[in-house]
């Protein structure tokens, strides 16, 4: 560990000499809970007399991932250490309310094989596939971890214009996200940023109401905006009923399904500080997809444990139906799905709090007829995951669960009942930076994008001078159905440390050390499959 850290030391500080200036901050990778570790984050701009203010960091990560699968497909160990520098700027036209910022990043694994075309494709003769960890178990193989990623990034993924006053707040241009389901996921070297506009208008200090409108992203390992999503990037080939690529898989010619974004609306109710219930209610159009009705509530409780209570409820379902031999479908086959979570938590001591949470979706079954199925899937019963009868841009019937879960059943006509029934969520699938109240360090329920029920318990302790946080959770995940049983858990530990404390004045605005572990694990399994799953991240970062 000394020596990663020396390591991680070393890339912020050669990546100091170009800047001659630091500041350190990490995001929360997985806003699961309002518990989850959340560090220092560059501060919103304050007002200044001087019209042009400047802020950004400097990021070093040292990522290993080991994979001990069996019957779970190929999964290589994956490592790699890379860094960036971050650059915002922004010039307010003082007294009108409306100021301009943009923002450059440039990422480099400092390694030859920086170049993103080095990566593509990703098979055993890929060059850029051999150096990294060789952990135990498993496939053999090393790769890079590109979901940093591995290679180099250069991108200005924040050009906007804003205005702000009176109530009112409204952006347009490329900008970081900042929405429950489009979010920034700023876990590593970047966050997502969107082209798109969004405004709102807060009214008596209680009630909110928020529009907008992405219409192009740009992922978290991307150098340019597209109209993909995490969902639709790529040659839509079905691997184990998933019809999508994850995008970090860079190929500049790529054939993907591209849509038009989002569309989103909110109403926020915000109480009393004698009843100080806070209330969302938000929808989401995802272009060709699903819209997706979310609400979420919370009520802290006064007294010396500092009680709270937490809920949220989704409901999601087909945008748009297409005809794919008779069945209608979206572009991700037919999505219907409902979240129902739970959160309570408190403070045994000061500076240490306790949390325990659930979420449930049921399952949905749905059967296609002998002939509806034809050319177009075949299901195993010694697997029960579906297979694509053709390879390219074939759009399954359904939303189906990643591997593992079981998607599938034959039954003795030749029909086949499908389970489906998980959340699609295109700007979230993947990172784990959904807000389910379960979601985990490497993995949640949506980004195994099935149905079943999950809980999770928490332990944070934060040091009275603020400067050390760190945190422990286990969570279980029941993905059973009636193809078989599924279980997975996983723990993780997040520790982070603050150098020093931010200064009222000057251009330091943090220096920190982060260590996050994960465990995943899928001990119940009535078929053949099973496998495990260990992340070790090492960070650092100054902000100034």
């Amino acid at each position: 560990m000394i020596t990663k850290l020396a390591r991680l030391g070393f890339g912020v500080a050669a990546l100091a000499l170009v800047t001659n200036s630091f500041a350190l901050a990490e995001t929360s990778a997985t806003p699961a809970t309002t518990t989850t570790t959340v560090a220092q984050a560059s501060p919103s701009p304050k007002p200044s007399a001087d019209p042009f203010t400047y802020r950004g960091y400097v990021r070093a990560y040292d990522f290993t991932r080991q994979n001990a699968y069996s019957g779970l497909g190929s999964k290589p160990n994956q490592s790699t250490f890379s860094s960036a520098v971050s650059l915002h700027g922004d010039y307010s036209f003082i007294g009108s309310g409306f100021d301009i910022g943009a923002t450059y990043l440039y990422g480099t694994p400092f390694g030859a094989c920086s170049d993103p075309a080095s990566h593509f494709p990703q098979a055993n003769s890929n060059t850029c596939a051999g150096a990294g960890f060789s952990g135990t178990g498993g496939n053999s193989k090393v790769y890079q971890d590109d979901t940093i990623p591995g290679f180099s990034l250069s991108t200005l993924y924040e050009a906007y214009a804003h205005y702000s006053g009176n109530g009112l707040n409204i952006i347009g241009g490329n900008l970081v996200g900042d929405q429950v389901w489009a979010p920034a996921s700023d876990s590593r070297l970047k966050p997502a940023a969107y082209t798109g506009a969004e405004g709102s208008y807060t009214f008596q200090n209680t009630w909110t109401v928020a529009v907008g409108d992405y219409w192009q992203w740009e992922c978290r390992t991307c150098s340019a905006f597209d109209k993909y999503t995490l969902l639709t990037d790529g040659n839509l080939y079905p691997y184990s009923g998933a019809n999508a690529l994850q995008s970090w898989n860079y190929d500049p010619a790529q054939a993907g399904v591209p849509n038009n974004g989002v569309l989103f609306g909110r109403v926020g109710y915000k109480g009393p500080t004698t009843l100080p219930l806070t209330v969302n209610v938000s929808y989401y159009a995802f272009d060709k997809i699903a819209n997706l009705l979310w609400i979420d509530a919370s009520l802290p409780f006064s007294g010396k444990l500092k009680p709270f209570v937490k809920a949220q409820f989704g409901s999601e379902g087909n945008a748009t139906n297409y005809s794919l031999d008779g069945v209608n479908t979206g572009i991700l086959g037919a999505i219907s799905n409902t979240t129902f979570g739970m959160q309570a938590g408190f403070n045994p001591w000061h500076s240490l709090q306790l949390v325990a949470g659930f979420d449930s979706m049921p399952w949905k079954t749905a059967t296609l007829t002998a002939a509806q199925a034809a050319g177009i899937i075949t299901c195993s019963n010694s697997t029960h995951q579906v297979t694509a009868v053709s390879k390219y841009k074939v759009n399954l019937p359904y939303f189906l669960p990643t591997s593992g879960p079981a998607q599938c059943t034959k039954l003795a006509d030749g029909s086949i009942d499908l389970y489906y029934g998980g959340l699609a969520s295109p700007y979230t699938d993947s990172y784990a930076t959904d807000p389910l109240f379960t979601t985990s360090l490497t993995r949640g329920m949506v980004d195994q994008r099935a149905a079943g029920n999950s809980y999770k318990v928490a332990a944070i302790f934060t040091s009275d001078d603020k400067q050390f946080v760190g945190s422990i959770s286990q969570a279980w995940y029941d993905y059973n159905n009636a193809g078989y049983a599924l279980g997975a858990n996983e723990t993780d530990l997040d520790m982070q440390y603050f150098f020093k404390k931010i200064p009222k004045a000057g251009p330091y605005k943090g220096f920190s050390f982060r260590y996050r572990y994960g465990s995943r694990s899928y001990p119940v399994y009535t078929s053949t499959q099973g496998g495990l799953f260990k992340y070790n991240r090492f960070q650092a970062e100054y902000d100034f």
